[in-house]
């Protein structure tokens, strides 16, 4: 049995079934729990993977920022398209920024955060920064999304194009016709394309608009990251997301210098 069957769909939505598998793409679902992790494992929050001889990513102002999420490749299953099979990708953002070093003008500017790529990993451990403790300022509070340190977990599946995606809208559009009506039969169509969850790659959820509709990120159609409000320790605003994202041919080329960096909430 294929993927493409194992879609569950409320009932009303099986006439729409061939038009919604048709957007089916491969996604990496990510479980996250509280624990402690090596510099070198996939996390959200806790210490990165950093070498000595490297620049540690800093604001505007020289302030550090803090990682948010770590990916080793080599622990992530090889199922993506155009992701790298080795290396360490990280993703810092200003934790002392109340708007978390996004940039509402322009989503790439990376001077409140950063995507770094470590194609290759270096195991000695005495050419890796241990003491991190010099991104905590004393005597001020963090807004962190990611309250503690957290391991990963990956599982492969398939998902449709959600709702929230700013082409949904046009694909979508005789299925959202047929059901403004019905505040029932909307919610069940809401709800099983909702995208939420923690995730690489697949397609986003928002609590707002998807940045992509508009300005110069249409070419941005690949998730790189998604990070949602799940469990006690994750907190985006009010119960809001965050979200990466990259080309195609950026990401082929492993190059993370124009990621487009979201996060919104309720």
């Amino acid at each position: 049995m294929s993927a493409k069957t194992l879609l569950e769909l409320p009932e009303e939505f099986e006439l729409y079934r061939p038009l919604i598998e048709e957007t089916m793409k491969p996604v990496v679902l990510i479980d996250a729990d509280a624990g402690k992790t090596t510099l070198f494992q996939s996390k959200f929050a806790g210490d990165p993977y950093f070498p000595i001889a490297m620049e540690y990513p800093k604001n505007a102002s020289g302030q550090p920022l803090k990682l948010l999420a770590q990916v080793n490749f080599a622990e992530l299953p090889k199922y993506l398209p155009n992701f790298p099979e080795e290396g360490i990708l990280q993703f810092y953002i200003d934790g002392y920024d109340d708007v978390l070093g996004m940039d509402f003008d322009n989503g790439k500017n990376q001077e409140g955060f950063r995507v770094i790529f470590h194609d290759t990993v270096i195991h000695d451990e005495a050419q890796l920064i241990q003491d991190f403790s010099f991104v905590e300022k004393e005597d001020e509070e963090m807004y962190f999304p990611v309250e503690r340190e957290m391991t990963l977990s990956f599982k492969t599946d398939f998902e449709p194009l959600s709702i929230d995606d700013y082409k949904a809208n046009e694909i979508y559009s005789n299925i959202i016709t047929t059901v403004e009506d019905n505040e029932t039969l909307e919610d069940a169509f809401y709800d099983a394309l909702t995208g939420d969850g923690h995730k690489i790659g697949g397609y986003p959820f928002f609590t707002q608009e998807d940045p992509r509709a508009y300005g110069d990120y249409t070419d941005s159609t690949i998730l790189l990251l998604q990070i949602d409000s799940v469990g006690d320790d994750i907190l985006w605003g009010d119960c809001g997301v965050g979200n990466f994202f990259i080309t195609e041919e950026e990401l082929k080329n492993k190059d993370f210098s124009n990621v487009l960096y979201n996060w919104d909430c309720h």
